[in-house]
């Protein structure tokens, strides 16, 4: 199961140039592109770019192939969610855009828990399922 800290370490680490100004605009597009896949994980670029843009969709497609979200055969064109596309799909689902942009913010106590691929401050090994590609 994908918590909060789960995502809020992935955005970080894939989009963490915001600063609490760039979160409004980059976590709509986020869900949004997330909503439009179909319910197997399949996506059309076509369809993105209707729903979101063509600057939008292919910024978003370039940040998730290279954050093993999503995979494609022969074209990123099509393509489809990785598992750990398909646990952040899960996840978004289940919160508004503005809860989102609230998970974002960090409070004192988080600022020194910051995991990524390759550096945990876990008191665990980190499991976060949007690096591992695994659930607990």
């Amino acid at each position: 199961m994908i918590t909060d800290k789960h995502f809020r370490d992935w955005e970080s680490h894939a989009f963490g140039y915001g600063y609490g100004t760039g979160e409004v605009f980059i976590i709509p597009e986020l869900k949004l592109f997330f909503e439009t896949t179909e319910a197997e994980g399949n996506y059309n670029h076509r369809t993105l770019e209707q729903k979101l843009g063509g600057i939008s969709t292919w910024l978003l497609i370039n940040i998730l192939c290279h954050a093993d979200m999503l995979e494609y055969g022969t074209s990123p064109r099509y393509g489809w969610l990785t598992d750990k596309g398909k646990f952040l799909k899960e996840y978004l689902k289940t919160k508004s855009v503005e809860e989102l942009l609230n998970v974002l913010t960090y409070d004192e106590n988080d600022a020194f828990s910051i995991c990524t691929p390759d550096y945990c401050n876990c008191k665990e090994k980190c499991n976060n399922p949007l690096f591992t590609g695994k659930e607990k």
